[in-house]
């Protein structure tokens, strides 16, 4: 253990400060180690993480749309119920036939509504899809609400 020069004055200045200064240091170097432990368990888990956060970057990056369908299919539902219950979370509603976002939520990208012509009767219609950012909504709105997708579910 080195001493530098203005410690030693003044140890000999106040031989009492000796033992003073050999707890702080035992106190100082037992912080040093919990820390050092502290830091390789962090270390740890940002190794774990980091793929799955690249791989939810990739994913929300994804100009991918998905159904109403499919998503409801993670919870163990049907389309309508799950509508329905999007519905009643005051996240949707319907015009025309058409699930629409309130305007609360509009303007985030969660959808995406393509226009196509009914082959039954000609008339053109409205279908709203979820972007992956939309999905990630729908996922955290309803854990907050209690409602978790199967996979989560014990």
């Amino acid at each position: 253990m080195y001493i530098r020069d203005d410690v030693w004055q003044e140890i000999m200045n106040d031989p009492k400060r000796f033992g003073e200064l050999l707890i702080d240091y035992a106190e100082t170097k037992k912080e040093k180690e919990r820390l050092a432990i502290e830091n390789k368990q962090k270390d740890q888990l940002i190794a774990e993480y980091e793929p799955k956060v690249n791989y939810c970057d990739l994913v929300l990056a994804s100009p991918n749309l998905v159904s109403i369908s499919l998503i409801a299919k993670d919870y163990g539902m049907s389309a309508i119920a799950f509508n329905k219950l999007l519905h009643d979370l005051g996240i949707q509603y319907k015009l025309s036939g058409t699930w629409l976002l309130y305007q609360k939520y509009a303007n985030f990208g969660y959808t995406k509504s393509t226009t196509y012509i009914d082959e039954n009767t000609g008339f053109s219609r409205l279908n709203t899809k979820w972007t992956q950012k939309g999905r990630l909504f729908i996922y955290e709105t309803l854990k907050a609400n209690g409602i978790l997708p199967i996979i989560e579910k014990n």
